[in-house]
């Protein structure tokens, strides 16, 4: 076969690849607000530009999804993917490489897009700041998300010495950023609303089909594909089925046997257009026993004071109050030294984290701050026994997501 068949493959293969249409959540009216709320924010803080690099900040400014931001590549590969704003321009700059075009078209409404050529990856912390020096964006406070992983710590040097020589004063950008993704618009919630009942799915599934003689791993299997089948994404952190209560959470499911007179503690995300909504189930093997069914129920109640007691305009500290007086007189409260009470922010998370910057803890008397329209939390009672669930905050009432009943579930054996 000639060379000219495989050049009319090639250049038939990219108009296809072209001709699949994007995928993007929100409007475009939407995503304007998001920007202006952005600006608007950078303004208060004092900041002129501001560098967007983590992979959640640019998804929420302008829908880019990706799989790889070049975290833990080679490091003659600058990962810097990331986006320019402004408060002086009404618009924003998309930084990336060539190899990401398509993924652009595909999931982001950026219009003005530069692109790294190929094989320059190395160059990608001298063509941003030449960019935007050029603009004349690097002039006053720049921004940066100091605590985004992306990028590393040697390429975020090389970002700031560079744009520090150009005369910027570098400050760090990531309480802005993630300041104006706490509360959420009602697209959003609906994505997360979404996101509930994906994981609440996955559960049912798994409550269905959980018998002794599985692994940790055929568990989290289930769950996961009737997640999918849901519609569900992969989640930022792996959605554990884990052997085990105390201590065991943050493990990563295995090959170890479920048998009779086991918990099995679930703790997945369901995720739609990368918005998570977090649930647990504590599944038992056999008859639970009777104190473990009596302890689940009084943990249970901590979300009735929520409902009650975490309406909007409530400063934390009262709902910490409330729901620590709720444990102490349920003499649970003296069992929990070992374990965090709390909640923190949900909403788009790509991986390693799907961990919010907001948070509450339970036993703090000094948390700042009010209970604000359109805030989305998980919460963990925990005590030897844990139920997680997510809390949309509204003016219409405070409401958990999933449609499970606080309990352990018997898996008859």
């Amino acid at each position: 076969m000639d060379a000219s068949a495989f050049a009319q493959f090639v250049a038939d293969v990219t108009e296809w690849t072209k001709s699949v249409a994007p995928s993007i959540p929100f409007s475009r009216e939407e995503y304007a607000g998001r920007l202006a709320r952005l600006r608007q924010a950078m303004a208060e803080d004092g900041i002129n530009t501001l560098l967007l690099s983590s992979p959640e900040a640019q998804c929420w400014l302008h829908g880019l999804s990706l799989r790889w931001y070049k975290a833990q590549s080679p490091r003659e590969w600058r990962p810097l993917t990331c986006t320019a704003v402004s408060t002086d321009s009404d618009t924003f700059i998309q930084f990336e490489g060539m190899e990401h075009a398509e993924m652009l078209r595909r999931t982001s409404v950026a219009e003005d897009i530069r692109l790294l050529p190929r094989y320059r990856r190395d160059d990608m912390p001298g063509f941003i700041i030449g960019e935007l020096a050029a603009e004349g964006w690097l002039s006053g406070n720049v921004g940066v998300e100091m605590y985004s992983h992306v990028p590393n710590a040697a390429v975020a040097g090389l970002l700031r010495a560079g744009m520090e020589a150009k005369g910027a004063t570098v400050v760090d950008g990531t309480g802005t950023a993630r300041r104006v993704r706490r509360r959420k618009s009602p697209a959003e919630i609906a994505c997360i609303e979404k996101a509930a009942e994906i994981c609440d799915a996955g559960i049912l599934h798994l409550t269905e089909v959980l018998q002794p003689g599985m692994t940790e791993l055929e568990a989290w299997s289930a769950m996961t594909s009737a997640m999918a089948r849901a519609g569900g994404e992969h989640a930022a952190i792996h959605e554990v089925a884990v052997v085990g209560l105390v201590g065991s959470g943050h493990s990563i499911s295995g090959r170890r046997v479920v048998q009779k007179g086991d918990f099995l503690d679930v703790d997945p995300c369901g995720v739609y257009n990368r918005y998570h909504a977090n649930r647990n189930m504590v599944f038992y093997l056999g008859e639970p026993p009777e104190a473990a069914v009596e302890l689940m129920k009084v943990l249970a109640g901590a979300y009735d004071v929520i409902r009650e007691v975490g309406k909007v305009g409530t400063p934390v500290k009262d709902l910490n109050e409330a729901l620590r007086d709720y444990y102490v007189e349920q003499d649970v409260w003296h069992l929990n030294s070992q374990y965090w009470v709390g909640g923190y922010e949900l909403g788009i998370s790509f991986p390693p984290d799907w961990v919010g910057e907001w948070h509450f803890t339970v036993n703090s008397d000094n948390e700042p701050g009010l209970i604000e329209d359109g805030m989305v939390t998980n919460f963990e009672s925990v005590v030897g026994l844990g139920i997680l669930d997510t809390i949309v905050y509204q003016e219409s009432g405070t409401r958990t997501l999933s449609k499970i009943p606080h309990q352990i579930t018997a898996i008859p054996c």
